[in-house]
Formats: C-alpha cells, structure tokens, sequence
C-alpha cells in the first residue's frame, strides 16, 4: 500500500507543474527569449574575431606598420614599448563593449570603435601629438593603419 501512493504524488505534482506552465507560458517564454538572447551577446562579445560583426582582423605581422607609424607620425611611436604597443593595436582591432542594447537588463553588445572613437581615445592617452592633428594627418595615419 505504501508504494501505491508515490505514483499518484507524482502524477498530482505533474499535473500541478502543468497548470502552472500553462497559466504563466507567456512569462516562461518572456524570460527564455530575454535570456536566450543575452546568452547569445555575451557569447558575441567572447568570441568576437569570428563573429560577422568584425570587420577588421588584426593581421599576422604588423611590423612594418609599427616602423611606418614610427618614420611618418613620430612621437609618441618612436618610444612605445612592446607594451604599448600592443594596447596600441588593441584599441585598433580590439572590440569594446559600446553598442546599446536593445531591450534593458542586456549586456551592451562589442564592436570595433569608429575611426572618429579612435581618435578621441588617442587624443585622450597621447595629446602630443594627436590633439595637434588635422584631417590631413588623420587620413595619413589612418591609411597606415588600415592598409591591406
């Protein structure tokens, strides 16, 4: 008699879960979707380089450009160290969370800084000599930049 009354716990439990599951499917589905979708930004944002967002990929070697930067711009290159350099180039193809999410509670979703961010940040960590710079100098140092 005492292992007649589990099945009938558990089928009453079911029917339970059910009716809850029914009456709120719309909540159920409200909060899946929402975090379905936060999910899928936070994965976004980690494997950013291989997403269809990245429209600059950061080339095998960049050498020549860091000797090109150097020889055309001058200050504040001729000093950087490995160091600098690689935030240097972090800033250039690295992805920073900056795009609004379209619903609230989101994560701000990751994308490369525009050309006009990326002056203002090198303005902000290098006002010698960028804050000096005029349009004519900010084409040649972009055309270092993103040459192929």
């Amino acid at each position: 008699m005492r292992f007649k009354i589990w099945p009938r716990l558990f089928l009453i439990s079911g029917f339970v879960a059910l009716s809850f599951c029914i009456k709120f499917q719309k909540e159920i589905k409200d909060w899946f979707l929402f975090n379905l979708e936060k999910v899928r930004i936070l994965r976004d944002n980690t494997f950013f380089e291989s997403s269809p967002a990245a429209k600059r990929h950061r080339p095998i070697s960049l050498e020549n450009k860091q000797v090109e930067l150097k020889l055309y711009i001058g200050e504040p290159f001729r000093d950087f160290s490995s160091k600098d350099w690689e935030e240097f180039w972090d800033l250039i193809y690295g992805a920073f969370p900056r795009e609004e999410p379209d619903r609230p509670g989101l994560p701000m979703k990751a994308r490369h800084l525009t050309k006009e961010e990326i002056a203002d940040e090198l303005m902000r960590r290098y006002p010698n000599p960028f804050s000096f710079f005029k349009d004519s100098h900010w084409g040649t140092f972009f055309s270092i930049i993103f040459e192929k």
